[in-house]
């Protein structure tokens, strides 16, 4: 009996001892993680070649409306884009320098104008072109492609350039009177020629006296652009074949008080509200200096008339 009570004292005291161990054990503590610095990014400069990434152009350049036209439309609009001049802007002595005092161009008294620069055609508006365009032919004189229009009055002329800007996209009229005259005289690059482009009338343009078709004739017959010599711009026929329409209207008084910036001529007309015309034509020689580039038509022309000598040629703002 007293082995027993020793041998149950003995397993008291070692299950005493374990739970002691058990409980002052200090508890498990898990490791702090080591912060680890990221490795630096090495970039790998780009090559220029083609594998390099640009950016894109916050401006898309837009398609060109005339690409969608139909031939043969699409080939004289493209044709007509590429035949327009920039002509740089700048400060030029307009008017009559040779005028008489007393006689009826005494008005057109030379002054200073200062243009913003503009583009203009180098060709007059040809049959080929108009028809394409408007899908008729109004000349008076069908000749063929190559010649100038004509028989088109003022009116006929806004619906064209109107029809022409809603095709191409860009703002297409008639030259004001200034910009014609400017550039006529050439420009920067004038040289001071009486006619567009030379001294010699019959070097640069078609006229009464060098383009009949019968001797007993006093009229000429237009003729293809582009035939005679250009002026100090390139631009061909500027004097003579057809006369060519201005968007001014005409006053005799305008070159008294017209703006010297860029002038759009003047609120009213003298005579029938008429337009501005300049060149002179294939119907008229020299004899009163109809033909020479400072020329211009007493009381000009009212805007619903059409003659066989009266065509255009085309201007387009820069902007």
């Amino acid at each position: 009996m007293k082995s027993i009570i020793i041998m149950l004292m003995s397993c008291l005291v070692a299950v005493t001892v374990s739970a002691q161990g058990i409980i002052r054990r200090p508890a498990a503590t898990k490791p702090k993680p080591t912060a680890t610095k990221p490795k630096p990014t090495v970039r790998k400069p780009q090559s220029r070649g083609s594998s390099a990434v640009r950016p894109k152009p916050a401006h898309p350049k837009k398609a060109d409306p005339i690409n969608s036209l139909a031939e043969p439309l699409r080939s004289h609009l493209k044709k007509l884009m590429a035949d327009m001049v920039l002509v740089e802007g700048g400060t030029y002595m307009m008017g009559n320098p040779d005028r008489d005092r007393n006689d009826e161009y005494a008005k057109d008294v030379p002054h200073e104008v200062t243009l913003s620069s503009f583009y203009i055609c180098k060709y007059e508006v040809t049959e080929a072109l108009w028809t394409a365009v408007m899908g008729s032919n109004p000349s008076r004189h069908k000749l063929g492609d190559n010649y100038p229009v004509e028989q088109v009055n003022w009116y006929d002329c806004q619906d064209f350039v109107e029809k022409l800007s809603e095709l191409t996209g860009r703002h297409f009229r008639l030259p004001t009177e200034a910009e014609w005259e400017y550039a006529a005289r050439g420009g920067k690059r004038s040289r001071g020629y009486r006619y567009s482009g030379s001294y010699n009338l019959d070097e640069i343009g078609w006229h009464a006296g060098n383009a009949k078709r019968y001797s007993w004739s006093s009229l000429g017959d237009k003729k293809e652009v582009g035939t005679k010599k250009p002026n100090e711009l390139g631009l061909y026929d500027m004097t003579g074949n057809v006369n060519e329409w201005c968007q001014d209207k005409h006053n005799d008084d305008y070159y008294r008080h017209s703006p010297t910036t860029n002038p759009q001529g003047p609120d009213r007309s003298t005579y029938k509200d008429g337009r501005c015309f300049r060149g002179g034509s294939v119907w008229e020689d020299d004899k009163y200096d109809y033909l020479k580039v400072y020329h211009r038509p007493r009381g000009g022309m009212p805007p619903e008339e059409k003659y066989g000598h009266l065509g255009l040629r085309l201007a387009m703002s820069v902007n």
